[in-house]
């Protein structure tokens, strides 16, 4: 059934109902049958919308578009897939817990360090590419804001 013959079959009976007067059930209808006509105009819009999709180019499950990243990839920045091995030890740190740049990575990792339950580097974090973790503010930023060897003595 149609949603106008729906609204029919509920408006009918208000209409003849003695209970609710003429206007009430007039707005109503006219309500719903504005409703009605919103509720078809986004569905050819969300049809159109579908059909005029470009295709999203797929890319190799490796590759990475670093367009809108300033600087040069490898040279400005690190470009880490995931957090590599390091000598990063929170034992080494003045205090646990706390988070810590791993200046090894060139500061795009970083590590929590509390109780241990993560092993002897902490929870390891990886920074998106293209930022650093920035020791001052304990965030990741972009590289040309970050002086990673500074991070160290920021530690304390």
């Amino acid at each position: 059934m149609p949603v106008s013959a729906k609204a029919a079959t509920l408006i009918i009976p208000l209409c003849l109902c003695s209970y609710f007067p003429t206007s009430l059930t007039h707005n109503i209808n006219k309500h719903i049958r504005f409703s009605y006509t919103i509720f078809q105009r986004i569905k050819l819009t969300e049809k159109s919308a579908r059909s005029k999709r470009s295709p999203v180019p797929i890319r190799a499950k490796d590759e990475q578009d670093l367009s809108k990243v300033p600087g040069r990839a490898g040279i400005d920045y690190p470009l880490f897939r995931s957090v590599p091995p390091t000598n990063f030890h929170c034992g080494s740190v003045p205090y646990a817990p706390g988070i810590y740049a791993n200046v090894e990575t060139g500061c795009q990792a970083y590590h929590i360090c509390h109780d241990g339950r993560e092993g002897h580097q902490g929870a390891s974090f990886l920074c998106p590419n293209g930022t650093l973790f920035n020791q001052h503010e304990f965030a990741c930023d972009w590289w040309y804001n970050v002086n990673c060897a500074d991070a160290t003595r920021l530690y304390e």
